[in-house]
């Protein structure tokens, strides 16, 4: 059986719940309604769609307000990393459709969190777009030359990063997560300076990993978000730290 994988692009609105009711910086927590949405292209035979479902964690609870999905669906979880996924199987007849999840959010500011040694080992492995080769060592190795402690090598990777690369989406290689891309143009999106630093810290013994979601956006308490933003995280003393390169370029 052939299946038709439809690639679809979400467009997220925010009203955030804010008690002084003005744009800003919000410190320390802040509470807003998410809703993602995703139309559907024409369909032509038997298809399946993935639409990731927002879940609590520690730093963020979340409450489903609705689920407007009007096809057969299911709800299932990846083996690897526990995602809660929901799973379309749209009918030609569904072509056009809206697909509408509309979540409450109770969002902490994220800082560095405890996790086991024995977990993190897995972001130590080689990916397809994040190969550990003699390069990323060589120029890893170079920047943390004078380092003694995994956060201040990892310091000095993320200074290497900033130092290395440059935010440009213009040509085309941009945006995969593609750390040889990232090595060899020195530009991209945020998925491409992250790509890099987690190669360079992988290939010296320090788990790294992305972390991807959506952007609230601070000049504003109502509106749209029109993509993805990623960061990445890196294990050093028993703890997970967030790290933004391309945010702060």
């Amino acid at each position: 059986m052939r299946f038709l994988i439809v690639p679809v692009v979400f467009l997220a609105s925010v009203l955030a719940a804010r008690a002084a009711g003005e744009p800003g910086i919000i410190k320390g927590s802040d509470r807003f309604e998410f809703v993602y949405r995703v139309k559907l292209p024409e369909i032509k035979g038997e298809a399946r769609v993935w639409i990731p479902l927002a879940k609590t964690d520690s730093f963020q609870t979340v409450t489903e307000e609705e689920l407007n999905i009007p096809m057969k669906w299911e709800k299932v979880q990846d083996r690897d990393y526990a995602n809660d996924i929901c799973v379309l199987h749209p009918q030609p007849a569904d072509s056009g459709k809206t697909i509408e999840l509309r979540y409450r959010v109770e969002r902490r500011e994220k800082a560095a969190y405890s996790a086991s040694s024995a977990d993190a080992a897995r972001y130590l492995r080689p990916e397809k777009l994040v190969p550990i080769n003699e390069t990323f060592r060589t120029l890893a190795q170079k920047a943390v030359a004078d380092k003694k402690d995994d956060l201040d090598r990892a310091k000095a990777l993320y200074d290497h990063v900033m130092g290395r690369m440059r935010y440009d989406k213009s040509g085309t290689g941009w945006g995969r997560g593609d750390a040889l891309y990232a090595c060899d143009a020195r530009t991209g999106n945020c998925s491409d300076f992250h790509a890099y630093f987690i190669a360079l810290a992988r290939s010296i013994g320090i788990p790294a990993r992305f972390a991807i979601g959506a952007t609230i956006p601070a000049d504003k308490n109502e509106g749209t978000i029109d993509g993805y933003h990623c960061w990445a995280e890196f294990f050093a003393d028993g703890r997970w730290v967030p790290v933004d390169i391309s945010e702060a370029w």
